[in-house]
């Protein structure tokens, strides 16, 4: 993912955890919160996903799936992926599925489709 497009900082983080609207998933939890300019994206796994090995390939996975989101989703609003630990186990194209239908519920997304295809590389 391209560093316009990375969210960091902690104070950042806090104020999206408690403002944000929560979406969630099967494999993931998505908070979105309007943002002052353009779009960007923080993942989280936390220590319930597994050792650092497993949570670091599960950001890894949930960030290049972002990536290919990236042209569909709304802008101007920041959000945040929280992994759940069922993400570890699961395959990089149910977290696509997972990954866009969060962004659908939260109505973030504009063509369901065509970001799958772009997220699986068709």
């Amino acid at each position: 993912m391209q560093k316009k497009y990375r969210l960091g900082g902690r104070r950042t983080f806090s104020y999206i955890y408690a403002r944000g609207s929560r979406t969630s998933g099967r494999y993931m939890a998505i908070i979105c919160c309007p943002a002052r300019r353009g779009l960007r994206i923080g993942v989280v796994a936390g220590k319930k996903v597994g050792k650092s090995v497993v949570r670091n390939k599960v950001r890894r996975r949930m960030k290049e799936i972002a990536r290919a989101f990236i042209p569909h989703m709304q802008n101007g609003y920041n959000y945040i992926m929280v992994a759940s630990p069922q993400a570890a186990g699961a395959t990089f194209a149910e977290l696509v599925k997972d990954m866009s239908a969060a962004l659908t519920k939260a109505g973030k997304l504009s063509d369901k489709e065509v970001a799958e295809k772009a997220a699986r590389g068709e």
